[in-house]
């Protein structure tokens, strides 16, 4: 059994298990390996996880009912309890232009999911005076869900709280620490529906939801339409890379944002916010 310092396991980010390949952590933004004596190592030498283990990870990850988490395992995930999800991959079924199934998972990624509440208290401070929409983007990895769950927190709660709507796709933007906020959430559902559902029935002056891909991005500029503010994010680690983008392109012409926070983890969680 490995034994981490809890000082080192403080900083730990990810834990990442592949079948019969070496385990892998990432703390403090960098890629770490252990040996079985707890020590870090070069790679040749540090412990890999068994086919049997991997498999019994995942019957611990979706409290051995794997038909039960069917679908969001096709779409690369298993939603945790705490809020948080791990990423899985391995060989899939392909059919009709999209994945229909995962056969076997042969790599789990563990997010370590963390509440900071201060995490994005610059933005909140600007978006109580003055309400707009606002895209928050990264590289994988870079703090993203922890600075939306501060958002969303901050918004909604202390002087001037505001209503705030979280369109939780996956299931892992709210997290308990986040009750008592004036905060409504749809869980489980694509995120332009959950958009529209807020909107229609929930009358949120603010919407939170993560990762803005391709699909739904009409429908979440016809949800839109409506005045609510909008905070999402996106992978990307420049405004030119992100505008490349052409839902994002498309969803910044029709003024669904109007500013953006570049977040940059070093020691701590940092961020810039500037006109998009």
């Amino acid at each position: 059994m490995i034994k981490l310092s809890p000082q080192f396991v403080s900083t730990v980010d990810e834990i990442r298990l592949r079948a019969c390949r070496p385990m892998s952590l990432t703390a403090s933004g960098k890629n770490v390996f252990i040996n079985a004596q707890s020590r870090i190592c070069a790679q040749p030498d540090a412990v890999c996880a068994t086919e049997n283990e991997l498999r019994e990870c995942v019957a611990r990850l979706t409290r051995s009912s794997v038909y039960a988490y069917e679908e969001s395992i096709t779409h690369g995930f298993i939603p945790l309890p705490d809020g948080s999800r791990a990423g899985v991959c391995g060989e899939t079924v392909f059919a009709g232009g999209e994945i229909r199934s995962v056969k076997s998972i042969d790599s789990v990624a563990l997010r370590v999911s963390r509440f900071v509440p201060d995490a994005a208290a610059a933005l909140c401070a600007a978006l109580k005076s003055r309400l707009c929409g606002t895209l928050v983007y990264s590289p994988p990895g870079g703090g993203k869900t922890t600075f939306l769950r501060s958002a969303a927190y901050l918004l909604s709660t202390g002087r001037n709280a505001l209503r705030v709507g979280i369109a939780d796709e996956r299931r892992e933007l709210f997290v308990p620490e986040m009750r008592g906020g004036m905060i409504d959430t749809v869980a489980g559902c694509p995120k332009a529906q959950a958009v529209e559902l807020l909107t229609r029935t929930m009358s949120p002056q603010v919407i939170v939801c993560d990762e803005i891909g391709a699909a739904g991005a009409e429908e979440l500029l016809a949800a839109q339409n409506s005045g609510v503010c909008l905070i999402a994010s996106c992978h990307g680690a420049s405004r030119e890379e992100i505008m490349r983008r052409p839902q994002i392109s498309m969803l910044v012409k029709n003024g669904v944002f109007v500013q953006s926070v570049k977040l940059c983890r070093g020691n701590a969680l940092g961020s810039e916010i500037i006109p998009i």
